[in-house]
């Protein structure tokens, strides 16, 4: 088989994503004769990379495997964005290795976004914000999290207080910008939102806002260029940021092997098994991973304590006590 015949069907199938094409379509999209496309399609078939699914009525719709349940596609899809909290990413990946899955990680520029790829089921699990999963479960998303997580990292960077504020929408970070401003006596900011964390340094950069509220390494990064700096730690002690969700048409099986992994992988970066120049494929360096270490700690479960300091600053609406008890595992 020609290898470009090969590649195009696969950039195809990668189009579609988890709807699949039919085999009829393939041929009409692809532009090859129907024998090319089956034999094609009979050696990525026999090579697990695709599978034949139903689709409506009697027929059947083509769909690379790793956009199936694991426990078919043996393809752990993990959505996830730039950040260096995620120290405990190589020991997951490794745990989820052993167990007999391949790990794909799709990097998203915004917590919201991953977290909605996690909601269309576009991926399997996500490791977002606790508040950003709270909020989309509680508006009908089908997702469920896994306790435990990195514990501290969101800051408020600042030229001055009690202005306009940069932030990623319904997230760790919104909810620190709120917090931070209302434990020094501010009052609810005034918040504007960044779509990438790229985009918001070079906004507050550019003296777009007042003060950003970030995440590491980018929070570090502003504070050694000489800007003032507020822990939400300083302000309410260790607080939950990014956990792992799932999507609940996950199978019990996987699910329960992911649960495994995850907890072995928090607790090993706990006792300092930690592997940074790992998080290199998520665009994060070595001495920035070194560097965020001392902003986080790790844990296996979620403390509610911490929760609770942190929604007496923050509670609202979408987050609140009820929506993260309806979003954790039983």
């Amino acid at each position: 088989m020609e290898p470009e015949v090969r590649e195009r069907i696969l950039r195809i199938l990668e189009r579609y994503g988890r709807d699949g094409v039919g085999q009829g379509d393939l041929v009409e999209e692809s532009g090859y004769s129907k024998s090319w496309v089956s034999e094609v399609l009979k050696e990525l078939e026999s090579g697990g990379l695709v599978a034949r699914v139903p689709g409506p009525g009697k027929t059947k719709r083509v769909v690379l495997s790793k956009f199936l349940d694991p426990s078919i596609g043996r393809t752990v899809r993990v959505a996830l964005v730039r950040a260096a909290e995620y120290a405990y990413l190589p020991n997951l990946t490794s745990h989820l290795r052993s167990r007999g899955y391949e790990v794909e990680l799709v990097l998203y520029g915004n917590v919201s976004e991953a977290t909605a790829a996690l909601a269309r089921a576009e991926v399997h699990l996500a490791i977002t914000p606790i508040y950003t999963q709270a909020a989309y479960r509680a508006l009908g998303a089908p997702i469920r999290a896994y306790g435990g997580g990195a514990l501290g990292g969101a800051s408020l960077v600042y030229r001055s207080l009690g202005g306009r504020v940069l932030s990623s929408r319904a997230s760790t970070m919104e909810v620190a910008a709120v917090a931070v401003h209302r434990a020094l006596g501010y009052g609810v900011p005034d918040i504007r939102y960044y779509r990438r964390p790229e985009d918001g340094v070079e906004a507050f950069l550019r003296g777009e806002a007042d003060s950003i509220a970030i995440w590491e390494p980018y929070a570090s990064d502003l504070e050694r260029m000489g800007f003032g700096r507020e822990r939400l730690s300083e302000h309410v002690g260790p607080h939950h940021c990014c956990v792992l969700a799932k999507h609940e048409n996950l199978s019990p099986e996987v699910g329960e092997r992911v649960r495994e992994s995850w907890e072995s992988a928090l607790a090993e970066v706990r006792r300092g098994a930690v592997y940074p120049d790992s998080l290199r494929v998520i665009g994060v360096e070595r001495t920035e991973v070194e560097r965020a270490m001392r902003e986080y700690e790790y844990a296996e479960e979620l403390e509610w304590d911490h929760v609770k300091r942190v929604l007496d600053y923050a509670s609202g609406f979408l987050l609140n006590r009820t929506s993260i008890e309806e979003l954790l595992e039983d």
